[in-house]
């Protein structure tokens, strides 16, 4: 017979990358779940963590200053709908099942969004490939499959292609001013990223990198690249 799966997991869902700087998440539970989630979320915006004891781990992530992390103790089968308030995203992360669906549907009554520990939520934590400005955000059914092309694309995104979105966001910024129309500015960045050559050099020197990718810019510019620079230098 075929696996049955729960019809959550198979309703469209639209990535997003989303500024949680203002935005709270309350998570229910100190264990290692609600460590692990508050580690992640912690990253991005205040977290508040809820139970009666809290992981060693927690302890210690409390006292990062680079975070805003809050520890409140209490007994959460004696009440936990006022810690709610003022959520955007609710984490039921306790060890009582029942708990954790009473959560849930309170959230829920709330039009707050919640990240299940069992099961699909209505926010799905991706696994994060991040190299610099360039962030990779990948979900599959199969969390070995997940692995898989996560460990492939940390081969191919090498520390190129960071230096290639450094240099392509000062060339829009540059580009504002200089050419006027937005559909000119997008062919510069689209002969730069196929210029071989920027690609090339940005593995010997960013402003030699910098310097080319201009070249799709401004037609005086495209002899300047080797300017007082030796064959040997530039090879």
């Amino acid at each position: 017979m075929a696996e049955q799966r729960d019809d959550k997991s198979r309703r469209p869902r639209l990535p997003l990358f989303l500024d949680l700087l203002s935005r709270l998440v309350v998570i229910f539970g100190g264990g290692a779940v609600g460590e692990r989630k508050a580690r992640l979320f912690s990253q991005y915006g205040p977290v508040i963590v809820l139970s009666r004891d809290f992981s060693p781990g927690l302890l210690d992530l409390v006292k990062d200053p680079q975070r805003q992390i809050e520890l409140v103790k209490c007994d959460l089968s004696c009440g936990f709908c006022k810690y709610l308030q003022g959520a955007f995203i609710a984490i039921p992360a306790t060890s009582d099942s029942e708990l954790n669906r009473a959560i849930e549907e309170e959230a829920r009554s709330r039009k707050i969004l919640v990240n299940k520990v069992e099961g699909v939520g209505d926010v799905v934590v991706p696994s994060i490939l991040q190299r610099g400005s360039i962030a990779i955000a990948i979900s599959t059914e199969s969390p070995g499959l997940t692995k898989y092309l996560r460990l492939r694309l940390e081969e191919v995104l090498t520390e190129n292609y960071q230096d290639m979105a450094r240099l392509l966001s000062q060339i829009r910024g540059e580009n504002k001013e200089l050419v006027p129309m937005q559909k000119d500015r997008a062919r510069i960045i689209r002969e730069i990223l196929l210029d071989d050559e920027v690609w090339r050099l940005l593995e010997v020197s960013y402003e030699k990198a910098y310097m080319k990718a201009r070249s799709h810019v401004c037609l005086d510019e495209r002899d300047s690249l080797d300017a007082g620079d030796t064959p040997q230098g530039l090879h």
